[in-house]
């Protein structure tokens, strides 16, 4: 057996100090504010029908009635059910795009333990104590932010 010659990276650091990862947010965070947006314009169209309906109430026929509420009813559930969708996809797409920065973490500590001759290296956050020397965060992210500064976050999951 080798003898054991470690390091440490904080992984947590590198996926949120990572030029690519606090881009991928940006961009997410983008996308999540359009969708509220679009959310808060069909939730006041959605109080402004709920508002019309209450007031037709007396000179419609209660048949007609019934069936503009059950409408409006079906309305407001597709607008939940689309609020969802959207916050599902959204941490999806961003889940995707941050395995893209991961994959890059690791094939850059990967690099830099073969330049150095580290047969081990460990996230930080699972050792006890450990030498500053031993710590490779800095190296991996200066790396890491020429090789990959930008991630397109894609549209869908898949």
């Amino acid at each position: 057996m080798p003898t054991t010659v470690a390091a440490v990276v904080d992984f947590q650091r590198l996926m949120s100090d990572a030029k690519a990862a606090k881009d991928i947010n940006d961009q997410v965070e983008a996308r999540r504010k359009s969708y509220l947006d679009e959310l808060s314009a069909e939730e006041q169209h959605l109080y402004d029908t709920d508002k019309e309906i209450a007031r037709q109430r007396s000179v419609l026929a209660p048949e007609v009635y019934t069936q503009k509420r059950r409408d409006f009813e079906q309305r407001v559930q597709q607008a939940q059910r689309l609020s969802q969708e959207r916050r599902q996809q959204l941490e999806a797409v961003r889940a995707r795009a941050l395995g893209t920065v991961r994959q890059a973490v690791i094939e850059v500590v990967d690099e830099l333990a073969k330049q150095r001759g580290f047969n081990l290296v460990l996230p930080s956050s699972t050792v006890l104590l450990f030498a500053p020397d031993l710590d490779l965060t800095q190296d991996v992210l200066a790396i890491l932010d020429k090789k990959l500064p930008h991630v397109e976050v894609p549209d869908t999951a898949n």
